[in-house]
């Protein structure tokens, strides 16, 4: 399910999307493990794919662009 809550981070209102179900976060064909925006934006979210488990290994390769 989307979990949306209002954060303050210095002085100023975001709001923080994420899914508590361990899937991602999709809006204009992104997706995030969350989403933190100013919260006069408005932006809505929907629930995506499930987080894929890779080893530190892989997402170091991600990281650094050495993809096999």
């Amino acid at each position: 399910m989307i979990v949306t809550e209002t954060i303050i981070i210095d002085g100023r209102e975001f709001t923080r999307t994420y899914s508590d179900a361990g899937r991602y976060v999709c809006r204009d064909g992104a997706s995030y493990v969350e989403a933190v925006d100013p919260a006069e934006f408005g932006r809505q979210y929907t629930e995506g794919e499930p987080f894929e488990d890779i080893s530190a290994e892989e997402a170091l390769d991600i990281i650094t662009g050495v993809v096999e």
